[in-house]
């Protein structure tokens, strides 16, 4: 049967007095609407096995059984039936008693031999209500508890870090939702693809599987065409879940579109047990989210952009002098730190000025772009190329010999003559353990480059420096 059959309301009647049972069964049974169906025990464990099997509308609850008693009584019921109204019946008069059983959560009192069939129908019918507005506002109360703890973290965020794990830590909270404690957020590419940000708690293939989808793939992909949320309560079931990876396990999912100014930009997906279910206000809670970490998300990229620019220079995408001197501080400190050499490369442009004036600006500039793209492709991911100026670049190699600068400045010459058809200069210099300063390095390269320059340009210059009171010619 239904508990929630308003039309039938069902009893579970815990009370050791025959006496006293059978006289509230006949009381509730002159009652004609609603219909109350008592099921009667004698002990608290036989309660707690009804509780086990069945869901009921209220709990007739005597404060003095041969297993149980007192507080301790009411505390072990309410643990075993949270979501259960509780009447608690007593033998005696205790208004400091009853003031206890109240605030420990059950629902109302009352004093045997002193209720009739009305008043106890009363008490019922009150108590199921006074539950149903009490679980209201606490849910109420527990959705604008994340809801603000949502808010204020995506206020603090300027990044995604750890952004992920405080949402799902914030919602496992609300045990409604069945979370696991497992989710990701997927962004809106350019292109309309989905990529993997954050991940919590998945496994290797999902994290493969899912690191970049295309549009409309999977129910992630449809959450974000739709623009709605997305649940779906069984994923091996659903046919919308067309993404399958290794060890996957049976689970649910809440997709929550991520929107700022009305676009998608990312979806939060939460994993849950199989056979989820959300009702209209979650749903409202759980888009409002949505929201906030819309927000988040475009926050994120737009302080990643913002420190793009900051440390790339606009036209070419290399590193400018600001990234420089970052980058430089922690790779001299480490060169310093374990004895490694370290080496710069100045290049410069032969004739700049003439092929701007010859071909135009646009074509210069596309020439510095070609020029930066072959000097990225000649040297190793761990060196730094930086735009240092005009139509001069400067490369950071770290552990570094000046034969190996030497032979990576040349190689460099020889293909960006090959690429572009335009010649360059370029200086080498060079510091056994970084003993000296950045700015120093960077000035005899620029000798060393002024030297090629004086030379007929089109070459490498090494520069003059002294290594451990050790004079190097160049």
């Amino acid at each position: 049967m239904d508990s929630s059959d308003s039309s039938q309301i069902l009893i579970l009647l815990v009370e050791d007095d025959v006496g006293d049972a059978l006289l509230v069964q006949e009381m509730l049974s002159e009652i004609k609407a609603p219909r109350f169906i008592v099921t009667h025990v004698d002990r608290v464990a036989k309660a707690m096995a009804q509780l086990r099997e069945a869901r009921f509308g209220v709990i007739l609850l005597d404060l003095s059984l041969p297993d149980g008693q007192g507080m301790d009584l009411v505390k072990a019921v309410r643990l075993a039936a949270p979501e259960t109204p509780i009447v608690v019946m007593s033998g005696q008069r205790d208004d400091d008693l009853a003031l206890k059983i109240v605030q420990e959560g059950v629902q109302d009192y009352c004093v045997k031999g002193h209720v009739d069939s009305f008043l106890l129908t009363r008490t019922l019918q009150y108590a199921i209500e006074r539950k149903r507005i009490e679980d209201a506002l606490r849910r109420s109360n527990t959705e604008l508890a994340v809801l603000f703890h949502v808010s204020s973290t995506v206020s603090r965020c300027i990044d995604m870090q750890g952004l992920l794990a405080d949402i799902i830590g914030s919602l496992a909270g609300m045990e409604i939702l069945s979370l696991k404690w497992q989710g990701a957020i997927l962004t809106v590419e350019d292109d309309g693809s989905l990529r993997l940000a954050q991940e919590l708690g998945h496994s290797p293939a999902f994290i493969e599987a899912h690191q970049r989808l295309h549009g409309g793939e999977c129910l992630c992909g449809v959450a974000v065409e739709s623009g709605e949320m997305v649940v779906s309560s069984d994923a091996f079931q659903d046919a919308r879940h067309t993404l399958r990876y290794a060890g996957m396990e049976p689970h649910g999912h809440i997709i929550i579109p991520l929107k700022s100014r009305e676009r998608v930009v990312g979806i939060l997906c939460l994993d849950t047990v199989p056979g989820i279910s959300v009702r209209e206000g979650e749903r409202k809670l759980l888009l409002s989210i949505g929201e906030q970490v819309g927000i988040a998300v475009a926050n994120a990229r737009l302080y990643e952009e913002t420190r793009r620019l900051a440390l790339h220079d606009s036209l070419t995408g290399l590193a400018n002098r600001r990234h420089l001197d970052i980058m430089a501080e922690s790779n001299l400190a480490r060169a310093r730190r374990h004895g490694t050499p370290f080496a710069i490369i100045l290049l410069d442009l032969d004739h700049f000025k003439r092929y701007n004036d010859t071909h135009g600006h646009s074509a210069g500039d596309q020439l510095l772009v070609a020029v930066a793209n072959t000097m990225k492709h000649e040297v190793r991911e761990t060196s730094l190329v930086v735009r240092y100026g005009g139509e001069e670049f400067l490369v950071l190699l770290s552990d570094t010999e000046i034969t190996a600068a030497l032979a990576v400045a040349e190689r460099i010459r020889l293909k960006i003559q090959e690429n572009t058809g335009v010649t360059v200069s370029l200086g080498v210099s060079w510091a056994k353990d970084a003993d000296r300063s950045l700015a120093a390095l960077i000035a005899e390269a620029d000798a060393a480059l002024y030297q090629a320059k004086n030379s007929g340009r089109n070459r490498v210059a090494r520069a003059e420096t002294r290594q451990n009171g050790e004079d190097v010619h160049g």
